[in-house]
């Protein structure tokens, strides 16, 4: 839905009122990431043939539609199959490429607007691209050999490292290891092996994450069992998961997290173009970049329709932004921008809307902290 409350002579007022403000803004530490690739999916072909390519269209829009739903299960919905069978149809692009192995394969970029219309359709939730970075620490101990999980770059085809991170890439789950350096740290592996939270979470200091995932992974039973928590920005949870391999083991792990914040963040499809508005309140706006950063952030977030200027006053701009799904979960995901700050309440001028009985959320504008990485990009 279109807004129209003469933005034009509202801009003009920003740029009048906000240009002479000059304050200190506080840096805070949040680092959500913008998923850019939710649309693309690449899988190996056996041929060229009509049917061979759409196989390899279904399978990767199965791919899109797990990532961007957070939904492991959402191609069994009702109504699913007439979609994955017109698979091509839902294609942008396509090319063929060749796989680390010399191997074809097929290379697709899906529209965005078919694939949340198919979602919409089927009920579907849909997980916007802005997610929160997950930090996991990772303990594996196979036999009487117990270490930490690192960064260290070695190849996709290898180790537990690249399987929990090809995995994460496939969920479209933004996850980094600890860095190299820690892998000789004997008592940090100890602590990670004990889920110390607190201890762990110190020694994640200095390294950008919004969440903390610790995990125990054990030979059991001729099989895998992994032992997780998972905490922060609201979350508190913890489980195991078990498999007959590391690779099983693996996407039990990330599909359990990604299943997790996709139940937090996602709106459902259903609910597109039908959402309501609120008035969010930013104060803290000392210039037009300032204000063109907050309507692009809100723009992108993924339950935001629509971001229009309703009042401008000195230092303080009111938005008006139309959404889905309820207001929490609009709340959790400006969380993840930590250039927004909560205020409580509204604490600022309220004249010429009293008759306005609309939710307000408030909070200062913090330019210079850190935007959700990739977000430029866009």
């Amino acid at each position: 839905m279109a807004v129209t409350h003469k933005e034009n002579r509202l801009f003009r007022g920003v740029v009048i009122v906000v240009a002479l403000l000059w304050s200190l803004v506080p840096v805070s530490g949040a680092h959500a990431v913008v998923v850019s690739d939710l649309y693309q999916a690449t899988v190996p072909v056996s041929g060229q043939s009509e049917s061979q390519l759409a196989k390899a269209h279904q399978a990767g829009l199965e791919r899109v539609l797990v990532r961007v739903s957070g939904d492991r299960n959402v191609t069994g919905r009702d109504g699913m199959e007439a979609h994955l069978e017109d698979a091509r149809s839902l294609l942008e692009s396509s090319q063929m490429v060749s796989g680390d192995n010399n191997d074809d394969r097929l290379q697709m970029t899906f529209s965005a607007r078919a694939v949340n219309r198919v979602l919409a359709e089927t009920g579907a939730p849909v997980w916007g691209m802005n997610r929160p970075l997950t930090l996991a620490w990772i303990a594996v101990q196979d036999g009487g050999d117990r270490g930490l999980l690192v960064e260290t770059g070695e190849s996709s085809e290898q180790g537990w490292s690249a399987l929990i991170r090809d995995r994460a890439s496939v969920r479209g789950l933004p996850l980094v290891l600890p860095p190299a350096d820690r892998a000789s740290d004997r008592t940090l592996l100890s602590e990670v092996w004990g889920q110390f939270m607190g201890q762990i979470s110190r020694a994640s200091s200095g390294i950008d994450h919004d969440l903390l995932a610790v995990v125990r992974v054990i030979r059991r039973n001729g099989g895998w069992q992994a032992s997780w928590q998972y905490r922060g920005r609201g979350i508190e949870q913890s489980g195991s998961v078990t498999a007959d391999n590391p690779s099983a083991l693996a996407s039990a792990l990330v599909d359990t997290l990604a299943g997790e914040l996709a139940s937090r963040y996602a709106v459902t499809g259903g609910a597109i173009n039908t959402g309501p508005y609120l008035r969010l309140a930013v104060e803290g706006v000392r210039s037009p970049s300032d204000y063109a950063a907050i309507k692009r952030a809100l723009s992108q977030l993924n339950p935001v329709e629509s971001v229009g200027a309703m009042t401008v006053t000195p230092d303080r701009i009111v938005f008006r932004v139309e959404h889905t799904g309820e207001v929490a979960q609009l709340q959790q995901n400006i969380a993840l921008d930590d250039r927004f700050r909560a205020l409580d309440g509204d604490s600022g001028d309220r004249s010429g809307q009293e008759a306005d009985t609309s939710p307000i959320l408030s909070y200062r504008w913090q330019s210079a902290a850190v935007a959700p990485s990739g977000e430029a990009d866009q």
